[in-house]
This record gives structure tokens, C-alpha cells and sequence, in this order.
């Protein structure tokens, strides 16, 4: 090939990627698909929160328990002190777990949220999913507070 036909393929390929809007200086960044679950079982006064996921050994969800009774009744009158619960799990072998104590919790509906990857985060996760949790992606990305997140609700009924 000549240097005439060696230019023409080079404008060529050019203008083929800014057609199709290829950028030559940065590409963007890889997304990483995260899979997240989240059940419970409760045994006599204690709830368990358990699920699987994709996300290595270390990395850090947060979850948050609320009973209904904690938006309908005042504080005050709360049947127990724990009506509303937050906490960090760690991933280890792709699950995790929490442990809530629901003594003297009233019958009533549970929503249950677990978020990743809202900070502190291992170094290794950070550099993976981003500080921001720029390459996270999945069906439950969602945007928290300026962050992109993965974020699975469950809701159920309390028995006692």
C-alpha cells in the first residue's frame, strides 16, 4: 500500500469513528454489573437479613430496617427502642448477613433497604466499582444523593 492509499484509510477510519462518535483520546469507563439480593428469617425475637451478590470478599452494604409503627407512632410511645435500624455488612464467599433484634416489636410491615457502595469502601473496591460508583451497573442502579448505587428493597410483615 502507498502513502496516498495508506492516508485515504486513515481519513477514512477517522471519519467512520466521529460518525459514529468514537472518541480517540479517552473511552469511557468499563461498568461492572452488580447482582444483589436481600431476604430475612426471623427466629423467636431476632431478625436475620441475608442475601447474595457478585461483590468481592470486603466490600461494604448498608442496610436500614423500619418498622411501619416507626412513621405512625411517636417516639415517645415506641413499643421498643429499635424500630428503626441501620448497619454495614461484609461481603464474604458472595453473601452477607445482619442480625436485628426485634423484642417487643408489634405486628406490622417491614421495609427493608441495602445499598452499596456508599463509603467507606476497601481501597480494591473503590478502584473497581469507583469512588462515586461510576461503573456500577445492574438493574437496581439508582442515584443516592449524587452517587450512582446498587439498591434492592424488600418489604414483609412482622409476626410475632
Amino acid at each position: 500500500m502507498d502513502a496516498a492509499s495508506r492516508w485515504r484509510a486513515a481519513t477514512t477510519l477517522f471519519a467512520a469513528c466521529a460518525l459514529a462518535g468514537c472518541a480517540a483520546t479517552s473511552a469511557p469507563p468499563d461498568e461492572e454489573p452488580v447482582e444483589l439480593t436481600v431476604r430475612h428469617r426471623s427466629e423467636w425475637r431476632v431478625l436475620w437479613l441475608e442475601g447474595e451478590t457478585n461483590l468481592p470478599d470486603g466490600a461494604h452494604l448498608n442496610y436500614r430496617v423500619v418498622h411501619e409503627a416507626a412513621n405512625t407512632i411517636p417516639v415517645g410511645e415506641w413499643p421498643a427502642t429499635n424500630l428503626m435500624e441501620a448497619g454495614r455488612s461484609a461481603v464474604t464467599d458472595g453473601t452477607y448477613w445482619a442480625r436485628i433484634n426485634t423484642f417487643n416489636w408489634p405486628r406490622g410491615n417491614v421495609r427493608v433497604v441495602v445499598q452499596f457502595p456508599l463509603p467507606p469502601q476497601p481501597p480494591d473496591v473503590v478502584a473497581r466499582y469507583g469512588a462515586n460508583g461510576e461503573r456500577l451497573a445492574g438493574e437496581h442502579v439508582t442515584d443516592v444523593g449524587g452517587t450512582r448505587a446498587i439498591q434492592v428493597e424488600h418489604v414483609f410483615e412482622h409476626r410475632r
